[in-house]
């Protein structure tokens, strides 16, 4: 991987790039397995306690349009320290809040500040040859799979054995490191042009009216990662209650299941690097249609939850490898803002389902839930492909 730009020191190993993205994605993914948890400490309907990933949703939802394109405009590595910071300080509110009416706005600061997972790929794609960038996409995103689905399994053991509050004191510390370690060792990193803010915003609505390929991926993301969100906070209530009464420990195992995809990411950047994105994007769709259908049919079996859990993460985590490999091709001054758009719709999705789950959980559950989400893939499968190169240069 080349580098550019003045640095302090020689670029951090990828495998501790990608160990930093799966630390700092974690974080507002913790609370999906804690639900039980948190609502009985607060006396929270199981519908009201969804509304803490949400928040969280929301709050990175917020973040996505309105702070990440800055690194069009900003020096880059001045902005993941800031991020890292703040998502600690984030952290340490939510372990000093009293009541939920102090826990929602804490879990909302989370999600504004958790900017690390998306401002990194683009920071490095800009280091590495085309020729190569679907295989590190991969790397990091493997990174990225590990936080959003071991958040579940490491939550959930640390909330039994000493409350569920120690999770975000932990996840403080650690936040605090990856700060250290990117003011220490990235290269500073200044955009090509650098644009006013408000120009910046303008250019978001020009890049999205430019390109059918960005609309296209951004729409499909949206879709799978809403199915994808409001199937495992599905799952979290649907485990707690009669008849598995699962613990929050025993909730958050299930999140190993996402090690088929954590192992697989890599290998789903080279198949996009030989084929192209566009098969992979439909291929995963149908794995996750296929998963969902397990969900459906065998809710009273762990081995079936399981498998149809496996597949739909994998579906949805594939075709996120092939849709940012896209993304990031279209326009090389540009890769933060466009990167804006496939990680704020992805996370809008995920937040307008997650409101959906908590208004409608207790006429849907688990049955009503897994055919909502299904609709959604389904949506996305339909969603036509065009030609990823967008606008020519001459259109620029």
């Amino acid at each position: 991987m080349k580098q550019s730009g003045s640095s302090p020191g020689p670029l951090p190993p990828l495998p501790l790039l990608a160990l930093a993205v799966g630390v700092s994605v974690a974080n507002p993914f913790y609370s999906q397995s804690l639900l039980p948890p948190i609502a009985a400490e607060l006396g929270l309907a199981a519908g009201t306690a969804v509304l803490v990933p949400a928040a969280t949703q929301w709050g990175l939802a917020a973040s996505l349009l309105l702070l990440l394109p800055l690194g069009d405009r900003l020096e880059r590595r001045r902005l993941l320290v800031g991020a890292a910071a703040g998502m600690a300080l984030a952290c340490l509110a939510i372990v000093l809040a009293p009541g939920f009416s102090l826990l929602l706005p804490a879990f909302f600061a989370l999600g504004l500040c958790a900017l690390v997972p998306y401002l990194l790929p683009p920071f490095v794609a800009e280091l590495t040859p085309e020729a190569r960038r679907g295989q590190v996409l991969g790397t990091l995103l493997s990174g990225q799979f590990s936080g959003l689905l071991l958040a579940r399994s490491f939550s959930g053991v640390l909330a039994e054995l000493a409350g569920w509050r120690t999770i975000y004191a932990v996840s403080a510390v650690l936040m605090l490191a990856v700060a250290v370690l990117f003011r220490s060792r990235l290269p500073h990193q200044h955009p090509p042009r650098p644009l006013g803010y408000l120009a910046l915003q303008r250019s978001l609505l020009q890049l999205w009216f430019r390109y059918p390929a960005l609309r296209q991926a951004c729409l499909r993301q949206a879709l799978l990662f809403g199915a994808f969100m409001a199937t495992w906070s599905a799952l979290a209530l649907q485990l707690a209650a009669p008849p598995w009464r699962f613990a929050p420990a025993a909730i958050g195992a299930f999140g190993l299941v996402g090690l088929v995809s954590i192992t697989a990411a890599r290998p789903i950047g080279r198949l996009v690097d030989r084929h192209g994105p566009d098969r992979i994007v439909r291929a995963a769709c149908l794995l996750g249609l296929v998963g969902l259908l397990l969900l459906a049919i065998g809710s009273s079996s762990l081995v079936a939850l399981l498998l149809g859990m496996a597949c739909l993460d994998l579906g949805v985590q594939g075709a996120f490898v092939a849709h940012q490999t896209t993304v990031f091709s279209l326009d090389a001054e540009a890769r933060t803002r466009l990167g804006t758009w496939l990680f704020f719709t992805a996370y809008l999705g995920a937040a307008l389902c997650s409101l959906l789950v908590a208004r409608y959980w207790s006429s849907w559950h688990w049955h009503g839930n897994a055919l909502f989400a299904a609709c959604l893939v389904l949506l996305a499968l339909l969603i036509p492909t065009s030609d990823s190169r967008g606008a020519s240069a001459a259109d620029r």
